[in-house]
């Protein structure tokens, strides 16, 4: 991944992914976009001095911004930082700067499991993840150290998300962990046979290679609380899962249930999305 998008608010959470955010880009050798959505209008950069000085509280908030986000700058000078300030509707900017960045990757805070903020994260997280059609990493607490040795990657096991977990691969693989492709069906809902399902997912496990890997099928209330439970018990340390609206998936993990899982996971959550083409990273 070439550039990466880091959205802050500056609370608590948005340090800690922009702290992984950062980590990431050195070991990605990435381009790092720190962004803000302060309180000015939407015009804001059109504006000329004079007519700033008229909205002092919003000049306040943009240079409040400025000051913390050149700070990060400074102090990160080996990573390549470019600093974006902007008003207007949070998720639209970002949607609009993915788009001309040419982002590969979105690095968002979310606060621990089950909470939300809706002035920045909670909501405004899932409807990215929603939303935008590139990879997002939901970070939901400090990260002791940037290592993942087991990670989960969950899917219907359809061969078009297959792109899906190659991508997942790629992400996880400098990290040389142990893929766990897990495969949760509802118990009260009827769901693909057993046999049918292993085929499917041994042909995923080929993929792995040379990583180590194991498959996991089971059944649970939810899709989400089964996802959760597995990667609980081997001690997963990130949950991948398809978020690509074309694929079977899409059936199988609905809108709700990616939510959900990005709300209550108490570990980091990878959605893999990449638009209806199937766009390489930038």
């Amino acid at each position: 991944m070439k550039n990466m998008l880091i959205p802050t608010d500056f609370s608590a959470c948005a340090s800690y992914a922009v702290e992984a955010g950062l980590e990431m880009a050195k070991r990605y050798q990435s381009k790092v976009f720190l962004f803000h959505n302060a309180d000015i209008p939407n015009n804001w950069s059109a504006l000329s001095a004079k007519e700033k000085d008229h909205i002092p509280e919003a000049y306040q908030s943009w240079k409040n911004a400025e000051v913390l986000l050149t700070d990060i700058q400074s102090k990160n000078q080996e990573i390549d930082i470019d600093i974006i300030i902007a008003g207007g509707d949070l998720v639209k900017n970002i949607e609009q700067i993915t788009k001309e960045k040419h982002i590969g990757l979105i690095v968002m805070g979310s606060q621990g499991a089950g909470k939300s903020d809706p002035n920045f994260f909670g909501s405004n997280t899932q409807l990215v993840v929603r939303q935008v059609k590139v990879p997002v990493l939901i970070i939901k607490s400090r990260l002791k150290d940037f290592y993942f040795e087991k990670v989960v990657f969950a899917s219907g096991f359809d061969e078009a998300d297959k792109e899906a977990f190659l991508k997942f691969k790629d992400f996880v693989k400098h990290f040389i962990p142990e893929i766990h492709l897990v495969s949760i069906q509802s118990l009260f809902k009827y769901g693909v046979p057993y046999i049918v399902q292993k085929e499917a997912m041994e042909s995923f496990e080929k993929l792995c290679s040379p990583l180590v890997c194991k498959i996991h099928i089971s059944k649970h209330t939810t899709i989400e609380k089964g996802i959760r439970s597995l990667a609980d018990e081997i001690g997963a340390e990130l949950i991948g899962i398809s978020n690509h609206y074309r694929h079977p998936l899409r059936r199988l993990l609905t809108g709700s249930t990616v939510e959900a899982l990005v709300n209550y996971s108490g570990i980091p959550v990878l959605t893999i999305d990449y638009g209806e083409k199937g766009k390489k990273d930038a």
